[in-house]
């Protein structure tokens, strides 16, 4: 898929953007702080309906629009696909004073209303950015994002489990508190560990279904991207409390029984944290390059490499689900790397149908700026094309 035409109005720091682009790959230059970063994040969002950066929709509107009587941000595109062409409209309501203006997103697909859950991934994309490194190094909270912003772009059934799961949870922690007070029976938690269990399964056999492919498939980029000097392994560990879970391949059935054995062994603990110990809100993945903990051991150019082979990795998994082609985003990412490690990403991106690319330092990159089917330039919340180097 590729996306034809693009419209951004009062979004982050852009007024009204109207852009054509075109199939292959295209560059967009300038200065930091110009709007490059904002221009892909607006893309990735109506691709999964979430900012890539924001914590809340208030900060996606543009600045100088907050204080007024209706603050609205839209979004636009028009893609081609073998599913068929597609228009796709996000709205993004942010606080207002009026009681009858509810805060949000409101979407369009095809000119039909729809809930967030039906319109995500129906344009699917994949994010490179320069913080990927956190997938590899941060906290087990980046790579549930990693999983859960990739899968919920092929499988909407795991979208509704997760959004099923976080309403359970809350209700479930409310009630070992008030066990924990004294206040409510131990017996009150049968209910919500079938309910929690329910929904973890579905969450868990998706995880461990893509990283299936998303393993292999990583550990092929991290042998073409170092010359066959790097070995990545990547490893899920669900949150099973202790029960071993890695004797897979295993049924959504068979994860949910385990995540109920998992919650009746530790309720004793659970009552006394007034917290839900195991499930998928705890899960991790295991990165190890060339045998060792990546977060711990790893180089910081061995963790830029493994962070890459995993968005590699899951342009590949998108691929195969969708039986078409995501558009690929690189927000100056490939400036950082050597001239090999970005022929070797430049190499498998090629066979994408859209590339965006993003950059401050264009001279670092002229094998690209001489590739690039559009030419753009970024400037102060404006985007001009150009011809040319």
């Amino acid at each position: 898929m590729f996306i034809f035409d693009i419209q951004i109005a009062n979004y982050r720091n852009y007024g009204r953007v109207s852009l054509k682009l075109d199939r292959g790959l295209n560059l967009f230059v300038g200065d930091n702080a110009q709007g490059k970063s904002n221009f892909l994040e607006a893309i990735y969002l109506m691709s999964t309906l979430r900012s890539s950066r924001a914590s809340n929709d208030a900060d996606l509107v543009r600045r100088d629009l907050l204080q007024t009587e209706f603050p609205v941000a839209r979004l636009s595109c028009e893609v081609e696909r073998s599913a068929g062409n597609l228009e796709l409209e996000v709205a993004i309501v942010g606080r207002t004073t009026d009681a009858t203006h509810r805060a949000g997103k409101r979407v369009r697909v095809n000119g039909v209303p729809k809930r967030a859950s039906d319109a995500v991934g129906q344009l699917a994309a994949v994010l490179f950015t320069t913080l990927d490194i956190d997938i590899v190094a941060g906290p087990p909270l980046m790579r549930r994002r990693y999983l859960d912003m990739m899968i919920s772009q092929v499988d909407r059934g795991y979208l509704r489990a997760m959004q099923r799961y976080a309403k359970v949870l809350q209700q479930r922690n409310s009630l070992l508190k008030r066990v924990q007070g004294r206040e409510a029976s131990s017996a009150e938690l049968n209910f919500w560990d079938q309910e929690l269990a329910h929904s973890g399964g579905v969450i868990m056999q998706a995880r461990a279904d893509a990283l299936g492919h998303v393993a292999l498939q990583a550990g092929f980029q991290m042998d073409r991207l170092s010359d066959g000097q790097e070995r990545i392994e990547v490893i899920y560990r669900p949150a099973l409390g202790g029960l071993d879970a890695n004797d897979s391949p295993i049924d959504e059935t068979e994860w949910t029984a385990r995540m109920l054995r998992a919650l009746g062994m530790l309720r004793s603990r659970e009552i006394a944290a007034g917290a839900t110990l195991v499930g998928p809100h705890r899960d991790d993945v295991l990165i190890e390059i060339n045998g060792m903990p990546s977060d711990s051991f790893a180089s910081r150019a061995q963790q830029r490499t493994a962070a890459l082979s995993l968005r590699l990795a899951e342009a590949s998994y998108l691929r195969r689900a969708l039986g078409d082609d995501p558009v690929v985003l690189l927000d100056d990412v490939l400036s950082e790397l050597d001239a090999r490690r970005r022929r070797g990403v430049l190499e498998f991106i090629d066979s994408f149908q859209q590339t965006i690319v993003t950059t401050a330092d264009p001279d670092r990159i002229r094998d690209i700026m001489t590739r690039a089917a559009g030419r753009y330039l970024v400037s102060a919340g404006t985007i001009t094309r150009f011809e040319g180097e």
